[in-house]
């Protein structure tokens, strides 16, 4: 080849190189979005590749080998980094496992290791290589594992971006397209050259086509503003979401999902993209067997012990028909078990609320209880009469006889065991609906709602002559115990409760004056005062 046509060819791979690199730029700053990184260290790598076989053809010092073996160092990195610039635009925020990185740096680290080294032993170029020729294709036994590396990656990366090509729309399209144009045209003629298809047999066409390819990248990132609009929106938003996002085909296989939904993909298989999603979420099989699948709308699973709040919407076409669904789900795990223990504590307290409210009636309880006989207070009566205010009903007040001298014979001990006794034997002989209360000291009261007085008579007159016949057993002993009671009723002896208990009073003293041992029904009403005045409770 003359020198005014190398001259040519290097400075085509001058402009190709400072392409590559203005390319470069721009992508680097939009380095945040997915794939923008690899793109610029891709364009980085063409632009040492042109630019060093740029000044293999000018000869520059220290010599044109020289400069062709540094070529190398761009040629083992762009695959590397067309396949990691494939991986993040196609699937956006998946890591790459350490065996993964161990398979992308080998080649390239090796033979950057033996450029550096001068190649020893002739591997990556061969000991019979020439040191005028301008191309190193009939290379050593590493060359071919270079050959190999590389066009397994890229066949890898079309493969992947032909894939994602087929299965999207709209911008998203352009881009993958963008892409595969720019990558595949200089790597297509590689292929060609390597087979021995060159028009200039010591010219090799590939790093003179990246030019196109930067102009290429160039016109994506200008034109269809790559890695800026879509892919920027999908990093920032869907794949930041705390939700998990799956799109599915008309087939329910995968077609997207972001990171939130990777956690609960099958991380045993491959990539989920294009899978089916029964395969893909695993885990989910049984919730939705018993759901019999995910119909429009929302619903809650349990998956592997978390609760999920799970939007399914179609995705329709123009005429209406489904072309595919959007699956979103809601870690609500959390809010479920705050809802739990809200509910827990709920109900602790309602347990509490329920013996705190035992307690009180308790505490109600005993305070119009008499502690001595069980028995119901003076304070109770007082509240019982007066609910039976404007209704019939009969009073029975009854002392125990000689009580005093039973105290002093037995003691108050004794007392006490006559008392229990009388007051249980009034307990037993009542009635549901019927009162006993103790009155105070010896004296009991008997309430007998809806009887009148004829009929309290005979029930007085009964229990009377049972306390009477049975008597009390103090230490080992009987001691014969009578009692006296005074009746009085309503309406007979009034309507006002206070008055027929006051009447009642009356009867029992008549009857204790009488002899004690009997009972007395109170006189007519006329013979009782205007106004009555009870003492005080205690």
């Amino acid at each position: 080849m003359n020198d005014a046509l190398a001259s040519s060819f290097a400075a085509w791979l001058m402009g190709s190189a400072f392409a590559a690199l203005l390319t470069a730029r721009f992508a680097w700053r939009r380095r945040q979005a997915p794939g923008a990184t690899p793109l610029a260290l891709l364009l980085l790598s063409l632009a040492v590749w042109t630019l060093t076989y740029a000044l293999h053809w000018l000869n520059v010092p220290p010599g044109a080998v020289f400069w062709l073996d540094a070529t190398f160092f761009g040629v083992v990195g762009a695959p590397v980094f067309v396949w990691l610039l494939t991986r993040e635009f196609t699937q956006p925020g998946r890591p790459l496992r350490p065996l993964e990185w161990a398979t992308l740096l080998a080649v390239p680290g090796v033979t950057w290791g033996l450029l550096l080294l001068g190649d020893p032993g002739g591997v990556l170029f061969g000991a019979g290589a020439t040191q005028d020729a301008h191309t190193r294709l009939a290379g050593g036994p590493w060359f071919r594992v270079v050959v190999l590396h590389g066009y397994a990656l890229m066949a890898l990366s079309a493969l992947a971006l032909g894939q994602f090509w087929r299965r999207t729309s709209g911008v998203y399209r352009r881009q993958a397209g963008v892409l595969l144009a720019g990558l595949c045209v200089p790597w297509v003629v590689n292929f060609v050259s390597v087979l021995g298809g060159r028009p200039f047999p010591d010219f090799d066409l590939t790093p003179m086509l990246f030019m196109a390819t930067a102009l290429v990248f160039l016109w994506g990132l200008l034109g269809f503003r790559l890695f800026d609009l879509v892919p920027v929106a999908r990093h920032l938003l869907v794949e930041q979401m705390g939700e998990g996002v799956v799109v599915l085909d008309a087939q329910e296989r995968v077609v997207d999902l972001n990171r939130a939904a990777r956690r609960l993909a099958d991380s045993t298989r491959p990539s989920p993209i294009g899978r089916p999603a029964a395969e893909v979420f695993e885990h989910w099989s049984a919730a939705l067997a018993s759901r019999g699948g995910l119909d429009e709308g929302a619903t809650e699973l349990t998956v592997d012990g978390r609760a999920l709040e799970v939007r399914v919407s179609h995705l329709r076409d123009g005429r209406g028909r489904s072309q595919g669904q959007v699956v979103v789900w809601r870690d609500v795990t959390r809010q479920r078990r705050a809802e739990a223990a809200l509910r827990q504590a709920h109900e602790q307290l309602q347990v509490r609320l329920t013996e705190i409210e035992r307690l009180q009636a308790e505490l109600r309880e005993q305070s119009v209880r008499d502690p001595l006989t069980g028995l119901h207070n003076r304070r109770y009566l007082s509240g019982a009469l007066e609910a039976l205010r404007g209704q019939p009903f009969s009073v029975v007040l009854l002392d125990i006889d000689h009580f005093k001298g039973v105290n002093d014979s037995l003691g108050h001990a004794g007392g006490d065991a006559v008392l229990r006794a009388v007051a249980d034997h009034l307990a037993g002989a009542v009635a549901p609906g019927e009162t006993v209360c103790r009155y105070g000291g010896e004296e009991f009261v008997v309430l007998l709602p809806g009887l009148r007085t004829d009929a309290a008579l005979a029930r007085a007159e009964g229990w009377r002559q049972a306390v009477a016949a049975r008597g009390v057993a103090v230490d080992g002993g009987r001691v014969p115990v009578t009692v006296s009671l005074g009746l009085a009723g309503a309406p007979d002896h009034g309507t006002d409760p206070d008055r027929v208990l006051l009447a009642a009073d009356r009867a029992l003293y008549a009857a204790k004056e009488g002899g004690r041992n009997q009972c007395r029904v109170a006189p007519a009403p006329d013979s009782l005062p205007a106004e009555v005045t009870l003492e005080p409770l205690p």
